[in-house]
């Protein structure tokens, strides 16, 4: 009787860790599944938003929907995305966002400018506890959200706006909860697409020039669908 629950103790041992990898596994594999559907799904979008002019305002919302949504579901339950589009010389809008928690549609001039300025100096940056930067990249959306991801959104070298990904609870999202380079993957396209989507690219200094001298649709601030 004591030799075996000295195997089964044993066995346990062994069979812990071994389905905890399994686990992980699976559910890596079910996270590249979702990310290969959203991304093939962008990028028939995209394609679309580049031969349908006349269509470009309901695609883009479509994109951006896919791509915050994805951003927020790949960072937790409770995570939070918005992409806020650069507009004019020193200013950000929301366009759109995903969570139950609306972020602020209109920033107060401190928190606007650190995200442009995060926006100017193209880096990603991690941010583990806004509400005690230590004197690193300090802004609050005006709610409890206390850890962010804050990633310049590019298209090429022109600047289209900022993504921000956060969650309610301190050191949560780090780089080794959300990795850079998909980060990065997801803001090339969101910056490509809004600029296609919009008809028009912003320089270097913040101001936007319109293309043909046409004037296109903007995608509206909306909660994201991943559908």
């Amino acid at each position: 009787m004591k030799t075996s629950l000295i195997v089964f103790g044993a066995l346990s041992a062994i069979a812990a860790p071994l389905l905890a990898l399994m686990t992980a596994k699976r559910e890596r594999r079910n996270a590249v599944i979702k990310n290969e559907a959203v991304i093939s799904a962008v990028a028939d979008e995209m394609g679309m938003l580049a031969t349908r002019p006349d269509e470009k305002a309901s695609r883009l919302a479509r994109i951006q929907d896919r791509l915050t949504t994805c951003a927020a579901q790949h960072a937790g339950p409770e995570a939070r995305a918005a992409f806020f589009a650069a507009q004019g010389r020193r200013r950000l809008r929301l366009d759109t966002y995903y969570n139950r928690d609306t972020p602020p549609r209109q920033l107060v001039k401190k928190e606007e400018d650190a995200l442009l300025n995060a926006m100017n100096g193209k880096e990603i940056v991690y941010v583990k506890d806004t509400m005690n930067a230590d004197g690193n990249l300090s802004f609050n959306l005006g709610d409890s959200y206390r850890s962010a991801i804050v990633a310049p959104v590019y298209a090429g070298n022109e600047p289209q706006g900022i993504l921000v990904i956060d969650a309610p609870k301190a050191k949560k999202l780090t780089k080794k909860h959300v990795r850079e380079s998909y980060v990065r993957a997801l803001t090339h396209l969101l910056g490509t697409a809004h600029a296609m989507g919009n008809g028009e690219h912003v320089n270097r200094t913040g101001v936007p020039h319109q293309q043909n001298g046409g004037q296109s649709g903007k995608a509206t601030p909306s909660q994201g669908k991943d559908s």
